[in-house]
């Protein structure tokens, strides 16, 4: 192999490690939301591939054909977006968690927008958001994923990913932690909200004069931030507990698409 076609093989290497992380930019917390220009996520691609680059394996079933490079230029980006994905569950949780406070408390109507998500957002769900991202910021979260982004090259190398029914089940099961811890977080003021919607019905039935129906918007308001207030401690060991969980998620579903040797 002359010089030009080993020069042409190395590049293709760093360019398949280059889009890897570029897909998981794309998805993973922090780097996915609008505060990051796509400028600087591109970049910070270039530079992370050129870091982890020096340790890659060169593969020796690189093809050049267009078809074959293609697919597998496809295939790491989908391995970056699924590793990216995976590590976006706490936060879609806390986001929904808080979608599930604002329609409680009726603040789904004081919309406004928030730059990480480019759109309007409620603001119970805005405020679980950064929460959680700032929990993730200080239990080191974003050391974990670099890290567990360096070890993907370890399971998962340049030449492909095993496609299996395992890896499908396991972000199945990753997706439906969302709702479960989702209402988790939210249940303590969810709870209040509801008997206190029980009460006031009770006075709605007892003193039919009283204009329960606008008394209930300071009082779901009043009650649910005393209750997120009172809970915080607990929804904050729980995000810890689960930034853990979905950590430990992660590695195994990189063994889920890992390529076993023949």
């Amino acid at each position: 192999m002359d010089i030009t076609q080993e020069g042409l093989k190395l590049f293709t290497v760093w360019l398949l490690v280059f889009v890897r992380f570029a897909g998981f930019f794309v998805q993973a917390p922090i780097w996915g939301s609008h505060h990051f220009d796509k400028k600087i996520l591109v970049a910070s691609a270039a530079v992370w591939s050129f870091i982890v680059y020096p340790s890659i394996e060169v593969p020796n079933n690189i093809s050049f054909e267009p078809l074959n490079f293609i697919l597998m230029v496809a295939t790491q980006l989908l391995v970056g977006l699924i590793i990216g994905y995976a590590s976006f569950m706490v936060m879609a949780a806390a986001q929904f968690g808080g979608e599930m406070l604002d329609t409680q408390m009726g603040l789904s109507v004081a919309a406004s927008y928030d730059p990480a998500s480019g759109s309007s957002v409620n603001m119970m769900r805005r405020f679980k958001f950064y929460l959680a991202m700032t929990l993730f910021l200080c239990f080191d979260g974003h050391h974990t994923l670099i890290k567990t982004m360096f070890e993907s090259f370890q399971f998962i190398p340049l030449s492909g990913m095993n496609y299996s029914g395992e890896m499908t089940h396991h972000l199945i099961v990753m997706t439906a932690q969302i709702f479960y811890f989702g209402i988790q977080i939210a249940s303590p003021a969810m709870a209040a909200l509801f008997t206190t919607q029980i009460g006031l019905g009770m006075l709605a039935r007892v003193a039919p004069q009283m204009n329960v129906f606008m008394l209930s918007f300071p009082l779901n308001i009043a009650i649910g931030l005393t209750m997120l207030s009172a809970a915080m401690l607990l929804i904050i060991n729980a995000l810890n507990k689960q930034f853990i969980g979905n950590s430990e998620a992660l590695v195994q579903l990189l063994h889920t698409m890992q390529v076993l040797p023949r």
